[in-house]
């Protein structure tokens, strides 16, 4: 069951980090700036992801989670198709509005069916094995597009048998949608967990969870917080990492998409499945809050590699730092992830993880992405090539040291404040 919710996560992110390997050549297709690129590749998708993710709660909560998934999933598929045959900007913009609307369902549903499926003890591996999904599929879409730069070159378009000449972005998003279908029929192979609680889904209302998060509002703040604050250290910050290595180390795209390929495949995975593993050992050991006890460990580690990276003395340090940071912070997810799961009542678990995930989407997609361009072109704007290095250092560095504040307040505090349920 938890391989077949990795998979789900992965094929999401092959249909999220293809496009942005190919938007030169689609923004040169289409005669857009730089402006519509970033609203086609960020906002068109956020829009639908983070504002349906509080109704793909509810409908988890109310409904058959496999088949849930099963819908989403198709309907992101069909979307990814449409892109596919775009002939113009405002085609491929709806079927980005498409494909968040779709991948919306995937972390409540997921999270709910970890949530009622596993004990608390295994719940951290099971979160882990899910999360590990959006590490393989980022790595697929980078070593996807580290080959095609390499196979075509300058080439613009490509001969398809059947489809003639087509352009090469067009190949790719048509093999996403085509990968992706076979993972709607899956889902729906394993058995539907019993659902748990004090009261069944259908009495359950978003009301509720919100009351329940009110009552209990010290916690959720800080643990939103957070995750808030982890969120921008590990997904921004992979976004702006190729493009520092581009402009400061003069590397290739296709010789940085294949290294961060593989990086993510390894570093990335590995250290979801070590976090989730941490977790459930601590949980086992009677340790109390294990998660922000955790979180700490994960922040102090990664703290040196984080703030050095960008600014190694050679490439080859670089590279290890951003292993090193890869293999320590990606884990921040997974903790952020198993914070909720943790906490959410089995019968909102849908509701509330929704909310979490409209939150981390926003505040990693919108305001962390903004976060260290905005530092680079006011602080750093100096600094020519090295700006986003130093923007990278700097961040990082505040970032985790306001978390670890944050974590370690939600482990000074008592059990009795803390809604922890079984």
């Amino acid at each position: 069951m938890a391989a077949i919710l990795c998979l789900t996560n992965a094929v999401s992110f092959v249909d999220r980090q293809s496009l942005p390997l190919l938007i030169n050549q689609i923004k040169g297709d289409f005669q857009i700036n730089d402006t519509q690129v970033s609203l086609l590749v960020g906002f068109a998708f956020i829009l639908t992801y983070a504002g349906l993710s509080i109704p793909a709660g509810i409908l988890v909560d109310r409904f058959s989670r496999r088949a849930v998934l099963s819908a989403g999933i198709g309907f992101w598929s069909a979307s990814t198709m449409f892109c596919a045959f775009a002939t113009n900007y405002w085609m491929m913009f709806v079927g980005r509005l498409g494909i968040g609307a779709g991948e919306s369902v995937v972390g409540p549903g997921a999270a709910s069916i970890i949530r009622d499926a596993f004990a608390p003890d295994q719940r951290g591996r099971a979160v882990a094995i899910w999360a590990m999904g959006a590490n393989i599929g980022a790595a697929a879409a980078l070593l996807l597009g580290g080959l095609i730069l390499r196979a075509v070159g300058d080439a613009p378009s490509v001969t398809v048998p059947l489809f003639g000449t087509v352009r090469s972005w067009q190949v790719v998003l048509f093999g996403c949608a085509l990968i992706t279908l076979p993972v709607a029929l899956l889902v729906l192979t394993f058995r539907e967990p019993a659902r748990t609680g004090t009261m069944t889904p259908e009495r359950s209302t978003m009301k509720q969870a919100i009351a329940f998060m009110a009552q209990h509002w010290k916690v959720f703040a800080l643990v939103f917080l957070v995750n808030g604050l982890t969120i921008i250290m590990v997904v921004p910050h992979g976004i702006w990492a190729p493009a520092m290595f581009e402009r400061v180390w003069k590397l290739s795209r296709p010789e940085i998409a294949f290294t961060l390929g593989i990086m993510t495949l390894i570093f990335g995975a590995s250290s979801q499945f070590i976090a989730g593993t941490v977790l459930d050992r601590l949980e086992r050991a009677g340790i109390a809050n294990p998660v922000p006890l955790f979180g700490i460990i994960v922040c102090v580690l990664g703290f040196l590699p984080g703030i050095y990276m960008p600014l190694a003395s050679t490439v080859t340090m670089a590279w290890v730092c951003q292993a090193l940071y890869m293999l320590i912070c990606t884990s921040l997810f997974t903790i952020g992830t198993a914070f909720i799961t943790r906490l959410a009542p089995p019968e909102m678990a849908g509701k509330i993880t929704s909310l979490h995930f409209l939150w981390v989407g926003l505040i990693g997609t919108l305001v962390g992405t903004t976060l260290y361009a905005v530092v680079a072109d006011n602080v750093y704007a100096h600094a020519g090539p090295l700006a986003i290095a130093y923007s990278l250092s700097s961040v990082v560095a505040i970032l985790a040291v306001l978390s670890v504040i944050v974590y370690a307040l939600l482990l000074l505090m008592t059990r009795k404040e803390s809604p922890k349920s079984p």
